[in-house]
């Protein structure tokens, strides 16, 4: 079996440098500006499937020295950052978050993932006020994704804030009932501070249920 599986690996690298190929292929015979740069996130992407973060980088890098557009390097920056989040270089990506964020990028889904984005990177690095503050933005952008909700609740739990945590977990699951790192984290959070849920049922409720109508929570 061992055996069988070492002789597919010439195959495997076969096929992905026939790829490669052909997208960069693809990518110069783009014939406009937009063209090349939607093709050039697509061979990001693939880069970063492949674990080829330098390639990724350095074409990233290639393009910011010569993009006039905004919006474009916001892009690329964003795309910079989440490599540098991959490989936990925390300070490097919220760097590029910022320098995108500077950028004032028009979609609010790009602003709201840079946001986002920044808060987790702040909450990692134990700066949670200032992780708050960003998730809080990311939040007022877009209040119907979970993953703001979610980092807020760790910033909250950061500095102490039990209940408010909670409460921003359960607003995350409420977006997305299915959202795994929320409910792990909300069941964590009652595990070690379990007293929470005596003075606060409805928190006991919210995990438990499909969010119909329970006591509203305080405000954080």
């Amino acid at each position: 079996m061992t055996s069988d599986k070492k002789s597919l690996l010439p195959q495997l690298q076969s096929a992905l440098q026939d790829t490669e190929k052909v997208l960069l292929e693809r990518l110069k015979s783009s014939k406009t500006d937009n063209e090349y740069f939607r093709w050039m996130l697509f061979i990001v992407g693939y880069y970063r499937g492949v674990k080829k973060v330098d390639s990724a980088t350095a074409l990233l890098k290639s393009f910011l020295e010569t993009s006039f557009d905004d919006e474009q390097k916001a892009h690329c920056h964003l795309a910079l950052g989440q490599i540098a989040i991959d490989e936990q270089k925390l300070e490097t990506a919220l760097s590029h978050f910022r320098t995108a964020l500077g950028f004032y990028p028009k979609k609010k889904k790009v602003t709201y993932v840079l946001l986002n984005n920044s808060g987790y990177c702040l909450n990692k690095l134990g700066r949670y006020s200032e992780g708050e503050r960003y998730c809080r933005m990311a939040i007022e952008f877009n209040w119907k994704r979970a993953s703001g909700y979610r980092n807020l609740g760790v910033s909250l739990e950061g500095q102490g804030n039990l209940v408010g945590a909670a409460w921003m977990l359960i607003e995350a699951l409420k977006v997305d009932a299915t959202d795994p790192s929320a409910r792990a984290l909300l069941q964590k959070l009652l595990a070690e501070h379990p007293s929470i849920v005596v003075h606060c049922p409805w928190i006991a409720q919210g995990l438990n249920s499909e969010f119909e109508a329970f006591a509203t929570p305080p405000i954080v």
